[in-house]
């Protein structure tokens, strides 16, 4: 599982490749401006989501996180 706040990984071909080729489950925070301290917070908030997300979607994957904790599916896109 990766944990980023690089939000940009999904519109980089060669680093979505890589997150395809190696399966990685893709979290990253929706702004890179929050504080250690606010991402720790929406962290707690979304820990149950993660697992969930996990569960349910097979890698490869990339999600957000959102200010409020919500985790949200970005690639592959829902048909």
């Amino acid at each position: 599982m990766l944990l980023t706040k690089d939000k940009k990984i999904r519109f980089n071909e060669l680093e979505k490749r890589a997150i395809q080729r190696n399966r990685v489950r893709e979290f990253y925070f929706a702004s890179g401006n929050y504080s250690g301290a606010e991402m720790a917070e929406m962290l707690v908030v979304a820990l149950s989501d993660i697992a969930r997300f996990c569960r349910r979607y097979e890698p490869p994957f990339i999600a957000s996180i959102s200010k409020t904790g919500n985790v949200g599916l970005r690639f592959p896109t829902k048909d």
